[in-house]
């Protein structure tokens, strides 16, 4: 084999590298698609019990009367974990902690996922050529190129709600109870976004405090209705690399002579994910407003799985995507 025919190989086989027909999540990240939903209800799940017992064992809150004492040693009791997080229930609160875990605890969650894949792998050649004539010299030159691209788009949706994702199991998030060594309470990744926190309990907390504090509406085409928001997000990474080996050949014979050749391989990856995730308080909590909007309080949130909040926070998400709002953009190229 040639030296050209062997750097043509060599690049050929850089602009294969990590080809995939489908391209998915996995080929880069090493996290599919699946395990990216339990790392956001799981995040979303922590994001829940994390301010509901913090705002129920804040010893200032215990001093103000914004929760009663009862209230107060039962979140101790959760957050300490003598109470499985499991059996958190309105129903078993009293006084002001009541009013306001009942305003939130049919509280819907709606995310939707849309997850864009595209490969490029391109391969080039450039070749000159070389006459030699008596008194001159003829130089042409010869390009080819293949240039190839596959695209992968996923879409779906996946709801909840406060109550059920507390509910959930807690092998669902950690491996501990059936003996596996894996915890999908993940870290932020800067590279490859979708795949760690993404801030979810900012967003939780944002909706708890404008509920109530700013008297945050329904939907556009509904504004009286329930409390709604939206946060779309976009993540986008570019991974690519290219190599471009030359042969220079310095003796020239009779005939035609090949000069030099150069062959440009590279392989780019461009993922772009989108997650637009929406809460909407439930009809049945819409009454409470009122009452609790007149009781200052620090945020906390609960909840029980109900179709309709489900149903709500869904068709805030389409919304959103619709009309495109809140639309912060993350872009990351290494």
């Amino acid at each position: 084999m040639s030296g050209l025919h062997r750097i043509a190989v060599a690049v050929l086989s850089i602009s294969l590298a990590g080809c995939a027909i489908r391209p998915l999540p996995e080929d880069f990240s090493g996290v599919p698609t699946n395990v990216i939903v339990k790392q956001v209800r799981c995040e979303t799940r922590e994001a829940i019990r994390d301010l509901a017992l913090g705002w129920l064992i804040a010893e200032q809150n215990l001093a103000n009367g914004r929760v009663d004492a009862k209230s107060h040693a039962l979140g101790v009791q959760f957050a300490n974990r003598k109470l499985p997080i499991q059996k958190f229930d309105p129903k078993l609160f009293s006084g002001h902690a009541r009013d306001v875990l009942k305003l939130f605890f049919d509280t819907g969650v709606a995310y939707t996922f849309d997850l864009e894949m595209t490969e490029q792998n391109n391969l080039n050649t450039d070749i000159n050529l070389l006459k030699p004539f008596t008194t001159s010299n003829l130089t042409f030159g010869v390009k080819a190129k293949a240039d190839r691209s596959r695209k992968n788009e996923r879409i779906f949706t996946i709801t909840d709600s406060f109550g059920g994702l507390l509910q959930l199991p807690d092998h669902y998030c950690t491996g501990t109870s059936i003996g596996r060594d894996y915890n999908h309470l993940v870290p932020p990744n800067y590279v490859y976004p979708i795949t760690g926190q993404i801030g979810v309990k900012g967003f939780i907390k944002d909706f708890i405090n404008m509920t109530i504090f700013e008297r945050l509406g329904g939907p556009k085409d509904k504004p009286a209705g329930p409390p709604t928001l939206v946060d779309a997000l976009e993540f986008e990474t570019i991974i690519s690399g290219s190599l471009s080996p030359k042969i220079q050949f310095t003796q020239a014979r009779s005939g035609l002579n090949v000069v030099d050749a150069t062959v440009t391989g590279e392989a780019i990856r461009t993922d772009l994910h989108k997650i637009t995730m929406g809460l909407a308080v439930a009809y049945s909590g819409a009454p409470m407003l009122a009452e609790v909007r007149g009781y200052p309080f620090m945020p906390l949130v609960s909840a029980r799985p109900t179709s309709s909040a489900e149903a709500s926070a869904a068709e805030a998400v389409n919304q959103a995507l619709a009309l495109k709002l809140f639309r912060p953009t993350f872009v990351i190229t290494p």
